[in-house]
């Protein structure tokens, strides 16, 4: 609705009352300019702080949003039409979170938006760029759980010998993030799929390289995931992984308590970890940490 629109629109409701209650219309006419007033000042605030950003990070916003509308094959007014699916109940049931939130458009394009500017999706790329010089020439590396794509995009770009298979349990993430990929001029090097990280289509000893990252917290078995994963990955071969702690959200099937509790489930199934760190972020409700880790499958 245009401003115009709207002004017409809320003079002529109020003037349904005005002439039986002259001060009564004018004190919540009066009223209401002054809420718009401060939302108009707020929205300049904001975009004041907006036009201080960097360079840099006004060209990851338009990378971000470009490869979104092209990804979700939608404008900008439908991508901030898309629902958000409500319909997640407090069971944890991963059958339920399947159809209900990994199955729908809105999911992958979700995940796609948080590597705009949410510092832990940041801090995944960060994190895995710090450990690119564990990545041979030729290597072939797995990404568990790839989602919008983005993070298999991001390694498939650094080196035009490495190659990617993922699996995702989404369809819509597949059909995101190949569409990802072909935007980013990749997708020669990799080949994905829908399946479930506890159960991986490949031999045992078939990767030089595992990233599973904000994956395992999705299942109510992580352990059997990560076993599933030390199964494909070559020994010597190296395990970059991602776990939030203290974050119950109805789409985490798995709460981990502590990040001693992640490196106990690393150490049970064989990982010996190289690099790990433990960093806490801000989110609406209070505080998370989130883990990152490097291991090598001995």
């Amino acid at each position: 609705m245009l401003y115009e629109d709207f002004e017409r629109a809320f003079e002529a409701r109020l003037q349904t009352r005005a002439d039986a209650y002259v001060n009564a219309v004018e004190y919540h006419r009066v009223r209401f300019v002054q809420t718009i007033q401060y939302l108009l000042r707020s929205i300049l605030e904001q975009t004041d702080n907006l036009i201080k950003q960097s360079d840099a990070d006004w060209a990851r916003t338009e990378e971000v949003v470009s490869d979104i509308l092209y990804c979700a094959d939608v404008d900008v007014e439908q991508l901030l039409a898309l629902e958000i699916p409500n319909e997640l109940t407090a069971d944890r049931d991963f059958e339920a979170v399947k159809t209900k939130l990994y199955e729908t458009k809105y999911y992958p394009v979700s995940e796609h938006l948080n590597y705009m500017s949410f510092p832990p999706a940041l801090e995944r790329k960060a994190f895995i760029g710090k450990h690119f010089n564990r990545f041979r020439e030729d290597s072939y590396f797995c990404d568990l759980g790839f989602g919008p794509g983005v993070l298999t995009a991001f390694i498939l770009q650094q080196d035009a010998s490495w190659r990617a298979a993922g699996v995702d349990i989404s369809k819509d993430c597949l059909r995101h993030a190949e569409r990802l990929l072909e935007k980013k001029e990749v997708s020669g090097r990799s080949e994905l799929s829908v399946a479930d990280v506890r159960s991986l289509p490949y031999p045992d000893d078939t990767f030089d390289v595992v990233v599973a990252v904000e994956v395992l917290e999705h299942i109510p078995d992580p352990e059997i995931g990560l076993a599933e994963a030390m199964r494909v990955l070559k020994p010597g071969g190296y395990a970059i992984t991602a776990l939030p702690v203290q974050l119950p959200l109805l789409m985490h099937l798995h709460d981990f308590d502590t990040p001693d509790e992640v490196l106990g489930l690393y150490k049970k199934v064989g990982l010996e970890v190289i690099d790990f760190e433990a960093k806490e972020f801000q989110r609406q409700s209070g505080t998370f940490v989130d883990t990152f880790a490097l291991s090598v499958n001995p």
